[in-house]
């Protein structure tokens, strides 16, 4: 009772998993380490031309699924990065703020005449 190996799996195990690096690094989804979700396009990029050298060098080696699963993740990818590299880079978060949760905002500061309740007289 032996099983066959199940063979076929490395190109779209690879595929998937640089396209969800990228989509980590782009901060189009939360890291499942940290919870946050981080901007940078640098490891995007690396992401995508890694994705781009396994197309290259497995040309002739795949099969068409493969290869329609490949050619879309990096088309999708490329059209995202883009789309990044035109948004203002975004400044560092505090360290209050760094975890990725959202901040509540400030209350408005009350005028200092209503500040103190009006004292009512003693009464002895």
């Amino acid at each position: 009772m032996s099983e066959e190996p199940r063979t076929g799996r490395l190109i779209p195990y690879l595929t998937e998993m640089f396209r969800f690096q990228a989509w980590i690094a782009m901060g189009k989804v939360a890291s499942p380490v940290s919870g946050t979700v981080e901007r940078d396009l640098a490891t995007a990029r690396t992401m995508i031309d890694l994705l781009a050298e396994l197309e290259t060098r497995t040309e002739g080696h795949r099969s068409p699924d493969e290869s329609r699963a490949l050619r879309g993740a990096l088309t999708d990818l490329r059209l995202n990065y883009l789309e990044e590299q035109k948004k203002p880079a975004e400044p560092e978060p505090e360290a209050a703020g760094a975890k990725g949760e959202a901040q509540p905002e400030p209350e408005p500061e009350a005028p200092p005449e209503a500040e103190a309740p009006p004292k009512e007289a003693e009464s002895e």
